[in-house]
């Protein structure tokens, strides 16, 4: 796993240099509605574009994983609660739990 992971970042390097490399152009940036205007290389645009949609991502991603750990943490108590209480259903004696046993026992053996 480890030499894939440094050939996946070896292989987007690489990318991003021919990228940077082939897209010197300079370009008008603005902002219509503002009056500001920036003269930026394209390729920085570029690269601005992509990690703005990864950082959105991981923002959505961490949104998620926030509402996944709280949705385990609530079924974690509920488990502990039902743990707790079957414990304590199961620390009663038998005769307490089913009286009705002894009756029925008696009432087929006097019959």
């Amino acid at each position: 796993m480890r030499i894939f992971s440094l050939a996946a970042f070896v292989i987007f390097t690489l990318f991003c240099a021919i990228v940077a490399v082939s897209n010197k152009t300079i370009v008008t940036f603005s902002l219509h509605p503002f009056p500001v205007t920036w003269d930026v290389p394209l390729y920085l645009l570029l690269f601005l574009g992509i990690f703005i949609g990864l950082g959105a991502g991981a923002l959505v991603v961490m949104g998620k994983s926030f509402k996944h750990a709280r949705h385990s943490r609530q079924q974690a108590k509920i488990i502990r609660e039902q743990k707790i209480q079957i414990e304590s259903l199961t620390s009663l004696k038998p005769a307490q739990e089913n009286p009705s046993n002894d009756t029925v026992k008696q009432n087929i053996t006097s019959d």
